[in-house]
């Protein structure tokens, strides 16, 4: 009876130094935690953030137009320019110049609407120093809710085939906000002292 329990503690030990080596040379094969990975992703566009001068928003909710002044503040556009709310605006055009594409995908044009790209969720315009423009359009989250489908700087029609791009759903959060959000706020004004 001891040398049956001795082969199966054998057997066991034997196993687990199999597994175990096993575990080890495939960690050796992964890269490491810091180490950049094999497949490094583009950003979405290639400008910065200092050369968007416009920035015009389409949105189901609202439609806006922003400016950037030259002493550097944005305003939207209306009869009469109102103040933007800079933290709100940085924030969306750092996902913009900042932001990674992941795969993109060649589709027939006719099949847009199963992206959410007919229409689009939001349509973007960028316009720069220089008066080059880009657009984003904006389509459903894909299938696991982690990123969004987008049409980055789409051909003119008519056109076979569209290029879907994978793109942050923090693009979505940036832009699905209350217009009163957009704008600046007055700074509450402190109380009067009392004589």
């Amino acid at each position: 009876m001891a040398t049956g329990i001795r082969t199966k503690t054998l057997i066991l030990l034997a196993t687990a130094a199999i597994l175990g080596g096993s575990l080890f040379l495939f960690e050796q094969q992964l890269p490491a935690p810091n180490a950049p990975s094999q497949q490094t992703k583009a950003r979405l566009f290639s400008f910065q953030e200092a050369d968007v001068t416009a920035l015009k928003i389409v949105a189901p909710q609202y439609t806006l137009n922003l400016k950037k002044q030259k002493t550097g503040t944005w305003v939207i556009q209306r009869e009469q320019e109102v103040p933007a709310e800079e933290g709100t605006v940085v924030f969306l055009l750092n996902l913009l110049t900042t932001g990674e594409r992941d795969r993109s995908l060649d589709v027939p044009t006719n099949r847009a609407a199963d992206y959410g790209l007919l229409p689009p969720m939001a349509t973007l315009e960028m316009t720069l120093k220089d008066g080059t423009q880009h657009r984003l359009l904006l389509g459903n989250p894909t299938f696991d809710g982690r990123q969004l489908y987008a049409e980055i700087d789409p051909q003119p029609q008519p056109r076979d085939t569209m290029t879907v791009t994978l793109v942050p759903l923090d693009l979505k959060n940036a832009i699905e906000r209350p217009l009163i959000e957009w704008e600046r706020q007055p700074a509450p004004r402190s109380p009067e002292p009392s004589n």
